[in-house]
């Protein structure tokens, strides 16, 4: 069977067997979400958001490259490679190698900040992955770089870690119950919520064993009409290309030609060791 549908399968049976998807009472509850708030509330995660203090005081241009790099590499935090792989929590401390491509030049001339345009952000994980997504989006709509965001996240629980609606909720409540420029940026966050420049989706196709070629007609057009996507994650990043054996000299743009706008990944797979941005 091909690998998404195959693990996609295995955790929707998962659900089943814990019975979130039948009447009685474990229907609608999360198996996955203690292991997200313990993240959430890790030690960790305070000393991240103690480091936005520091980039208070860089110019907007620094702080957007060193927010784009911490939504990148807040993948080291997915709980689903800490669950499963040997060492994988020793793996996250270690520290950042170098890109084996770095696009981030090109992407930011799609977002050259005249106040307009919609910013189309496909989330991963929750927790501490998902709190580095959260202030990306913050800063670049603070900074007028878009006039809206969209937030796609998962209608219901998906593999571990995946984020969805309560776990955008909880690291709101994180954000705005820290210190610090921290809090600053949750407010931020909420008021964008409030005026709707901070819209969250949860499309059923997020949950979908397909690849993104296959995407119905209205994700199509909401994304045709994105100044950028964003695609965040292992698990997306394998459903924009296609779970294939693509040569690895397979330019990135020829593999997600199909896409109907433009289209950017942020993706460190653990598993791999290899690293896109």
């Amino acid at each position: 069977m091909p690998w998404l549908w195959s693990e996609s399968y295995f955790y929707r049976q998962l659900l089943s067997a814990v019975g979130y998807f039948e009447p009685g009472a474990w229907q609608g509850i999360d198996p996955f979400r203690p292991f997200k708030r313990a993240e959430l509330d890790a030690p960790e995660t305070d000393e991240e958001l103690a480091a936005l203090d520091a980039l208070a005081e860089t110019s907007p241009e620094e702080r957007a490259d060193s927010l784009l790099h911490g939504s990148l590499w807040g993948n080291r935090a997915d709980l689903g490679f800490r669950l499963s792989a040997a060492g994988a929590e020793s793996a996250a401390r270690a520290p950042a190698p170098a890109l084996v491509a770095d696009d981030s030049e090109r992407l930011w001339t799609l977002l050259s900040g005249t106040g307009t345009g919609t910013l189309c952000l496909v989330a991963d994980n929750a927790g501490r992955e998902l709190i580095p997504d959260l202030l990306l989006l913050a800063h670049l709509l603070d900074q007028q770089r878009v006039e809206r965001a969209v937030l796609h996240i998962k209608p219901h629980p998906y593999y571990v870690s995946d984020a969805t609606t309560a776990d955008v909720v909880d690291a709101l409540h994180r954000l705005v119950g820290a210190p610090g420029a921290a809090a600053t940026y949750g407010r931020s966050l909420w008021a964008a919520m409030a005026d709707g420049r901070l819209t969250v989706r949860a499309h059923p196709f997020s949950c979908a064993p397909l690849p993104y070629a296959d995407m119905p007609a209205d994700l199509r057009a909401e994304f045709a009409a994105a100044t950028l996507t964003i695609v965040k994650g292992d698990l997306n990043y394998r459903r924009l290309v296609g779970d294939r054996r693509w040569p690895p000299t397979t330019p990135f743009a020829d593999a997600t030609a199909y896409f109907p706008g433009p289209v950017a990944a942020l993706r460190t797979p653990q598993v791999r060791r290899d690293h896109r941005a």
